[in-house]
């Protein structure tokens, strides 16, 4: 057992690494500090066997200067640096760092620059892509089932997932036979994948679809390591892994994120849901996700622009729009309630046309 203490002043980021630790099987978490006196302190008296430090320390102190006083004060430490892809480091013993851990790397990346067991790579044939929004109601749930079908009905082999844990969707806008069975029926870690393809739905179009649980206390038996590891299974059979995440950015949702190679960040042109979207994004960058995986905006409501434009909104997210979907409340409205996806259903409406058409350049942007 490894006793690793984090540095970390940004409170999002710290919670983060600190989940990632805590499914590490070898490792106990001496602590978190986010100043430089009280980490050195500790370090000095209790000589953890790691210490985690994030290089964009804010303030005069800067992670590589806490890295160097480490070093004098504990040369037995491990010394682990965090950063993200615009900001490379090299591992440089000499002046206190032995390794750099690079956000949003996963538990395998972790693993190694901690010096704990790794653990074998997954071998992931296709792409997970997660459909998110910070907003409830912005149509990412139906997004997800239509996008899946449209990429199903184009010949590719797709899985679809319900990454709500709790009071999920999918079920519920799909012809699910009551007693289908769901994620929680599947065994933890890698031994899932023996049982993974039992508990695969087949949904329209020959879509694979993994269920979330159908009881909102069941969510509580799901960790997120094992929600990454079904998509990971997934995406090992699959060319496209779709996953309908939740709104809030509690860990599951992160492992969701952490795991996948393609985040849609699912908008509309009202103010709230684009400040909700910024403050998300911030987040994305803390966690190193920007520059480490596509991150592509969904406008959805599109028609609804109420003073903006799609410019207008890829200036002020930073972020480029890949598609814009129409408002179409009687064609939505009767897919939900009759639980069959639009682009199957009505496919000459502008909205099954421009979800086609959202497929369509989603696949040329992964070719690229």
């Amino acid at each position: 057992m490894k006793r690793v203490l984090l540095i970390e002043d940004l409170p999002q980021v710290a919670q983060h690494l600190q989940s990632m630790l805590a499914r590490e099987q070898e490792v106990e978490v001496a602590g978190v500090q986010s100043q430089a006196d009280q980490a050195i302190a500790q370090v000095s008296t209790e000589k953890p066997d790691v210490v985690l430090i994030d290089a964009l320390l804010q303030g005069k102190v800067t992670g590589f200067d806490i890295a160097k006083r480490i070093r004098s004060a504990s040369p037995g430490t491990r010394v682990v640096i965090v950063t993200v892809p615009q900001r490379p480091v090299d591992p440089r013993p000499d002046e206190g760092i032995d390794a750099v851990f690079v956000l949003p790397g996963g538990a395998n990346e972790l693993a190694v620059a901690l010096g704990v067991g790794g653990k074998a790579a997954t071998r992931v044939r296709g792409k997970m892509i997660a459909v998110y929004s910070p907003k409830g109601g912005s149509g990412k749930t139906m997004l997800s089932v239509n996008l899946a079908c449209v990429l199903r009905r184009r010949g590719h082999a797709v899985a679809l997932m319900d990454g709500v844990m709790q009071f999920g969707s999918v079920r519920h806008v799909l012809q699910v036979p009551p007693n289908t069975r769901s994620i929680v029926d599947l065994p933890t870690g890698q031994a899932m994948r023996t049982s993974l393809s039992e508990i695969l739905w087949e949904g329209p179009s020959g879509v694979a679809v993994l269920l979330g649980p159908p009881r909102p206390e069941e969510a509580e038996l799901m960790q997120p390591p094992d929600i990454a590891t079904a998509m990971q299974l997934l995406a090992e059979n699959h060319d496209y892994v779709i996953v309908d995440c939740p709104s809030r950015l509690a860990d599951d949702t992160l492992a969701i994120l952490d795991a996948a190679n393609l985040i849609l960040l699912v908008v509309t042109y009202m103010a709230a849901s684009v400040n909700n979207a910024r403050a998300a994004i911030d987040t994305f960058e803390a966690l190193g996700y920007k520059g480490a995986k596509p991150i592509l905006l969904v406008v959805n409501q599109a028609d609804t622009a109420a003073g903006m434009s799609k410019g207008g909104l890829e200036h002020a997210l930073n972020l480029p729009v890949v598609a814009e979907i129409p408002t179409d409340w009687k064609t939505v409205s009767e897919s939900l309630n009759k639980q069959q996806p639009f682009v199957l259903a009505q496919q000459n409406t502008p909205i099954a046309k421009a979800m086609d058409a959202f497929a369509n350049g989603l696949v040329t942007q992964q070719r690229k």
